[in-house]
């Protein structure tokens, strides 16, 4: 995939309950994430889930309920989801969780450095 490719969103389900306003947002978030991880994890897609809970009566909880579901090329699924009062902080969860995911895997591939514990230069 060339840097210049582009990486398929696909919305896992519009929700009534979400407007333009947020999933411009979103997509404006998803874009500046796109760019951010397109070369280190070589993102084949990305699905996309966002609702705003209801309560009972069917008023909103004023909260926001982001799922990212990223297939990258390897054909490894990293799934991260963030439950916030703000997109842009929900993004901010996400993006977090999925450095976690992805250092860890970087660290497994990488465990045989030339830098070992108790060796020394001198």
């Amino acid at each position: 995939m060339t840097e210049t490719e582009e990486i398929p969103v696909v919305w896992q389900k519009p929700h009534n309950s979400t407007n333009i306003y947020h999933t411009g947002t979103i997509n404006i978030l998803l874009d500046r994430f796109i760019k951010r991880y397109r070369s280190r994890l070589k993102i084949r897609n990305i699905m996309v889930d966002m609702e705003m809970p209801k309560n009972p009566k069917g008023y909103s909880d004023k909260t926001f309920v982001v799922k990212l579901h990223l297939t990258l090329v390897s054909g490894k699924i990293i799934r991260a989801e963030s439950r916030k009062r703000s997109i842009s902080e929900a993004m901010k969860n996400i993006t977090r969780e999925i450095d976690n995911q992805t250092r860890s895997t970087d660290r497994e591939k990488h465990h045989d450095s030339s830098r070992r514990m108790g060796d020394s230069a001198a």
